[in-house]
């Protein structure tokens, strides 16, 4: 309950993670929290090899190469910020890890935390539906987006949900009320994957029940909790997909609470009937199992029906006039061109379509990744440095896709850390579920070396954690869904338990059962230094934040009249965060709106010289030298530069045209006086 009360707070907390006031404050405490476990892992830890340690310093590696990259960043403000965030996911990752060096044994506690979470988040999402004009009514699309504020993070929520709830509903540790609810859960969970109509995460999560279906031999146990709620889901999903306040864009409140009861009683039957569908087949499962012969058959057929989607799919487009290759090749073409656009056509149409806006932005990363293909031009400053290659005036802040961000962020040595990263932990979540081919369990109760064949509830939950996390991964790479809080931090967690827990044979032998030791005076002086580096990190992180008040309270000054006030704090601002321009802007509007126009002067062109990669600076200076100067030919010359950042941007070639046309103006007029005053 604490852990999963924990991923809840995050994802409600920090939302979609784009407002720097929720989500500062949920990094600072996920910073405080997660180095508060790694000092106590620190300071009472077991014996033995410190697993997860290569995982833990690549991604500290990663960590580090976002921050140093505010060095070269076009906007080094946007780098700040996206080091304070992969920071915390470091803090959430190596805290996971932590808590599988002291609780090897805890697999089942972490696993119903993730699912806790990932249900809250789900439910919440569905009940936004219900009461549309209390939780719900900052949501226009027809697409359910609650807490997030975007569909696919619930999605991807949702998917990466269904591992845990595949382990909660046939797991023998589980108790028979979790079996039972892990029904009405995952119907939850499709429901919302089918309402979000996000199509990586239906795939995202089909592949992470085929992983479990083929992995785990519980496939007789699974066939039923797989099945029945996606049974219950789609038919609630094919009633709501028929209505427009769940297939039409931006319909109106009255439309949404059209249908909110009808939808609630739909969810109320939906969630009954999963239960006492659970509590039936679990019933039917104490009364004795059928033979091994007849379970093997089972699981064979169960398999088959997994895979029969696809193949059925494949058959078809196989007598296709275009064929395999043609159809596969349609679709990608849809996918990556970048004249396609999102599918026109809502509801349950949309899965069947491959075209997106995701070819436009990954065209843009690469070119952006061209500019600078070694280090990238700085973490999280894709959104502007995308602003020279962009077609039209579409606005973005992701590449929807972590391989073309991190290429446009921090190039190519960002792209090998978060690969060696991958790796590391691969080759950690294979030993960890014993399914690496060199580190085979063995039984040890007898003489012989024989291959270990129980699959009790730890490797089931260690299993189904490494699926929480690549399922989240899957889907991540081809949205934005990293950048959003409360998924990645419920994946982080998945992930680091997995790298982090004692082998699968080894836990005897590397002192999993032993007690934790006492903790001595350098184990003590270590945990201390832990702790002390992240309250730093979290002083660091806040400091955009305590930046942003300071210029807002200038700002509030200054309308109150309190001019020097005002500037105080703007030094104030900058103080806390020197990497911003925001401080500089404010300082020279208000020496504006007092009349120091030197003043202002000087703030606007510090402005440009610190921050030459953003065009707002060059902007704001040409807008100043046109409108309260008066010196035409000096602001056509400035904003070339704001033009040259951004040669889509209208307001930038509308303040050109107006420089240009008052230098006309002006020289028309000298030309007239001279003409009037004769030889």
């Amino acid at each position: 309950m604490i852990l999963g009360g924990a991923l809840a707070g995050v994802a409600f907390g920090a939302a979609g993670g784009s407002e720097l006031t929720r989500t500062t404050v949920v990094e600072v405490l996920v910073v405080l929290l997660g180095g508060l476990v790694v000092a106590a892992a620190v300071a009472w830890s077991r014996p033995g090899r410190l697993h997860g340690a290569v995982s833990v310093g690549l991604f500290a590696a990663l960590a580090g190469v976002t921050a140093l990259s505010v060095m070269w960043a076009v906007i080094p403000a946007l780098a700040y910020v996206e080091a304070g965030r992969t920071l915390a996911y470091l803090a959430v990752f190596a805290a996971a890890v932590a808590g599988a060096r002291m609780f090897p044994r805890a697999t089942p506690v972490v696993i119903k935390g993730v699912v806790l979470a990932a249900t809250a988040a789900v439910l919440y999402a569905l009940a936004a539906r219900v009461w549309p004009a209390s939780l719900g009514e900052t949501e226009i699309s027809n697409r359910i987006g609650q807490p997030f504020q975007y569909w696919n993070a619930v999605g991807t929520t949702a998917a990466l949900a269904v591992p845990g709830l595949l382990w909660l509903g046939t797991s023998r540790g589980a108790s028979v009320v979790g079996r039972v609810l892990a029904y009405p859960a995952l119907g939850a969970a499709v429901l919302a994957i089918l309402l979000t109509q996000s199509r990586g995460a239906l795939v995202a999560a089909a592949i992470g029940a085929i992983a479990w279906l083929a992995i785990v031999p519980l496939r007789l146990r699974t066939l039923p909790v797989i099945v029945l709620p996606s049974i219950g889901a789609g038919a609630v999903a094919a009633w709501a997909l028929s209505k427009d306040a769940f297939a039409v864009a931006a319909e109106p409140l009255r439309v949404k609470e059209s249908v909110a009861d009808e939808f609630g009683l739909l969810l109320v039957l939906m969630g009954l009937g999963l239960v006492v569908a659970g509590a039936l087949v679990n019933a039917g499962l104490t009364r004795g199992l059928p033979s091994l012969r007849i379970r093997r058959r089972i699981g064979v057929a169960t398999l088959a029906i997994a895979c029969v989607v696809p193949l059925v799919a494949f058959t078809s487009v196989a007598f296709s006039d275009r064929g395999i290759g043609g159809a596969i090749g349609d679709r990608v073409d849809e996918l990556t061109s970048e004249t396609e656009t999102a599918p026109a056509e809502q509801g349950a149409g949309r899965f069947t379509a491959a075209s997106s806006t995701r070819g436009k932005y990954w065209r843009e990363a690469g070119n952006v990744f061209e500019d600078r293909p070694a280090i990238g031009l700085g973490a999280g400053n894709f959104q502007a440095a995308r602003l020279r290659h962009r077609s039209d005036l579409s606005v973005t802040r992701h590449a929807h896709g972590f391989v073309p961000q991190t290429l446009a962020d921090l190039g190519i040595l960002g792209v090998g850390l978060s690969t060696a990263l991958l790796l590391a932990w691969l080759v950690a979540a294979a030993r960890a579920t014993g399914l690496h081919p060199r580190r085979v369990p063995f039984r040890r109760d007898s003489g012989a070396a024989l291959p270990r064949r129980d699959w009790d509830a730890d490797r089931l939950g260690l299993v189904a954690l490494s699926l929480i996390a690549i399922v989240f991964g899957l889907q991540s790479a081809i949205d934005w869904t990293w950048f959003v809080p409360g998924p990645t931090a419920m994946a982080l967690v998945a992930a680091g338990f997995v790298a982090g827990r004692v082998p699968l044979g080894q836990g005897e032998a590397a002192g999993a059962a032993e007690p934790l030791e006492a903790p001595s005076l350098p184990r003590l002086l270590a945990a201390a230094g832990v702790a002390v580096a992240a309250v730093l990190t979290a002083w660091a992180i806040w400091q955009p934040e305590a930046a942003d008040r300071a210029n807002a309270e200038a700002i509030r000054l200054a309308e109150a009249g309190q001019l020097d006030a005002a500037i105080d704090k703007t030094e104030d601002a900058a103080d806390a965060n020197p990497l911003t321009s925001a401080p500089l802007l404010t300082r020279a509007a208000i020496e504006t709106g007092a009349g120091r126009y030197g003043l202002a002067r000087e703030s606007l062109e510090d402005a440009v010289l610190k921050f030459p990669g953003d065009p707002q600076t060059w902007y704001r200076l040409a807008a100043f030298q046109l409108g309260t100067l008066g010196h035409p030919l000096e602001a056509a010359a400035t904003v070339q530069g704001a033009i040259f950042l951004d040669p889509r941007s209208d307001q930038n070639r509308v303040l050109f045209l107006q420089a240009r046309q008052r230098a006309r103006e002006i020289e028309q007029r000298a030309q007239a006086r001279e003409r009037a005053a004769g030889p």
